[in-house]
């Protein structure tokens, strides 16, 4: 593979080259809990695949249903493996592409890319910088500011067993009033999580919103212990972008 090395600022760490887009996107991404690296990550591995379906129904009472497809997986050192499709619409015709991306947090890297392009990225960070940790920081603050002037509520759903593993739920629910934005009365968006303290990872997310519809994202599949993770390295003949934190 051919290696290139350059010094970049934050500010560069835009994707690889993107496409115009319209109508909706779907991809399939990992489901991360909010919750400490150390303890998210080490000593509990696993595989799985990753389902993410979407309902909704359009202006003409149709039901529109799409369904993507993925998998991912983690060894005991905290190294993260995801694959995941990702669907769109193209000037009237359908698009897809492969998305990879290996998060190891032992050499403090990031290596992404994709089906459609024969490049690789691969973000070296300072070894004290966790942008793990930044980026759950930086999803909370938004979710909090969004849902602030919103009546919500939080209910725990106990413990069950999903996909062979022991899963706590939780559901947050909050109202969007009559008049704000293009809804005549008041709508209520639910969002449930359920979260496998032993693989430390949510198993199912679910979302039901009126205005969007209805997404399930779900881990299937799941094997415990340590991964195969060959299919998870890029193809030789892609061309490797090493890009250093400052």
């Amino acid at each position: 593979m051919i290696r290139i090395r350059s010094m970049v600022l934050v500010a560069a760490l835009g994707g690889l080259p993107s496409v115009v887009m319209t109508a909706q996107t779907v991809a399939v991404l990992p489901g991360i809990p909010s919750v400490n690296v150390e303890e998210r990550f080490q000593n509990a591995p696993y595989s799985a695949q990753r389902r993410f379906t979407s309902v909704d129904t359009l202006v003409d009472g149709k039901i529109n249903r799409s369904e993507s497809g993925g998998s991912e997986a983690r060894d005991s050192q905290g190294r993260t493996y995801s694959v995941g499709e990702r669907h769109w619409t193209y000037q009237g015709a359908l698009k897809s592409e492969m998305l990879y991306r290996i998060h190891d947090p032992v050499a403090n890297t990031d290596t992404s890319w994709d089906s459609s392009s024969k490049e690789v990225k691969v973000i070296h960070w300072p070894q004290n910088v966790s942008n793990d940790e930044a980026s759950s920081a930086q999803c909370q603050v938004c979710l909090d500011a969004m849902t602030s002037d919103l009546e919500a509520s939080t209910e725990k759903l106990g413990t069950k067993t999903i996909e062979g593993v022991a899963a706590e739920g939780t559901r947050r629910s909050y109202t969007i009033p009559a008049k704000q934005g293009a809804n005549d009365h008041p709508i209520v968006v639910v969002h449930e999580t359920w979260y496998c303290t032993q693989l430390k990872i949510v198993i199912l997310e679910t979302n039901d919103d009126p205005r969007s519809g209805t997404t399930r994202n779900e881990l299937i599949g799941i094997v415990r212990g340590e991964p195969d993770v060959k299919k998870y390295n890029p193809p030789s003949d892609y061309v490797i972008h090493e890009l250093q934190m400052p």
